[in-house]
């Protein structure tokens, strides 16, 4: 597993591509006519899924630092980017600086990044016009890259009716073999574009500046304090795997749960006023409701009720939190 992770390699399962908003993206960017481009090529899934989805290109180059199968070129692309391409379809590697660096694994130093997918994704932005790139959940938090996104799809793992009978069940796989991280499918046009269209699997969510209104104005009162022992609000800050539980509650209801520095999950709030924790709970409520929770980060595993399950950050919750920190109206049409 260490050389997968050295090498940020996680080979796809599932089919992001039969989904619209490729299928669109595809027609746009007249796939059929192409010869696409894999730079991380791996084991070669991604021309499969793309037969399998009734789809074709031209024709496939394929590179890789560490080539899987037969036809690919051993290349290390993230050092030396193959050129001439216009459309990129691929799954480039994850790993986390501090991952690599708490394994021992190599990292490279020409990057700011904290993560390898955003390095690899930055150079096919950099030398393809249309790209397709499968990346971690969490990348639609980030605010990188927004000027060419035109689409970003969560790819929840599904068991859905075959035939509209709810007795006839398929089931969809997770997207990697190693791994149960949460996953998204990022397009993008060689155009800037005005907004992000969200999407869960064939869900149309909304633009991401129309998600964003529903957000509470951003917190600096540092006088909400974190993971406070004598805390006066406590908070469960993550879901269990049945449904949405993140809440607000009493602190004694935490007992004599320990307190740890570092916990993001369970803790302690030491606010500076009498709180309201039905407010609070409502609020957050709202918000998770009207943004279809893109701005909870996706944590690894699916509820029962078929979301993934979702952790809380401490720059929202001190938002919710700051009721005495004048906020916008929150449009509840």
């Amino acid at each position: 597993m260490d050389e997968k992770r050295a090498s940020g390699r996680y080979y796809t399962r599932g089919n992001p591509f039969q989904l619209k908003p490729f299928q669109t993206w595809a027609e746009a960017s007249h796939l059929e006519q192409k010869v696409a481009l894999e730079p991380f090529a791996g084991a070669k899934d991604i021309p499969q899924l793309i037969n399998s989805a009734n789809l074709q290109c031209r024709d496939w180059a394929f590179f890789d630092i560490k080539p899987a199968a037969g036809g690919i070129v051993q290349r290390d692309t993230l050092a030396d980017f193959p050129i001439g391409f216009d459309v990129c379809i691929t799954n480039p590697p994850w790993l986390a600086r501090n991952s690599a660096t708490r394994r021992g694994l190599p990292f490279p130093e020409a990057t700011r990044y904290d993560d390898l997918y955003k390095y690899a994704l930055e150079q096919c932005l950099t030398h393809c016009g249309w790209v397709a790139a499968i990346i971690p959940e969490a990348f639609i938090r980030s605010g990188l890259f927004l000027e060419r996104l035109s689409d970003f799809v969560s790819l929840v793992p599904q068991t859905q009716g075959a035939t509209g009978q709810k007795n006839k069940t398929i089931d969809t796989s997770y997207m990697f073999e190693d791994t149960e991280h949460p996953v998204g499918l990022a397009l993008f046009a060689p155009q800037t574009t005005s907004d992000v269209k969200i999407w869960r699997n064939n869900r149309f969510l909304g633009g991401l500046n129309e998600l964003r209104r529903y957000l509470p104005r951003p917190s600096a009162n540092r006088s909400i304090v974190f993971n406070d022992p004598n805390g006066n609000l406590g908070l469960i800050a993550i879901d269990n795997t049945v449904s949405a539980s993140i809440r607000f509650c009493p602190p004694a209801e935490l007992g004599d749960y320990p307190i740890r520095v570092h916990c993001r999950s369970i803790t302690k709030i030491g606010v500076p006023w009498r709180v309201d924790i039905d407010l609070l709970n409502a609020r957050l409520a709202t918000i998770r409701e009207k943004t279809h929770d893109v701005f909870l980060t996706a944590f690894k595993g699916i509820r029962r009720d078929g979301c993934y399950r979702r952790r809380l950050d401490w720059a929202l919750t001190r938002a919710i939190v700051d009721t005495k920190h004048p906020q916008p109206e929150m449009n509840l049409e």
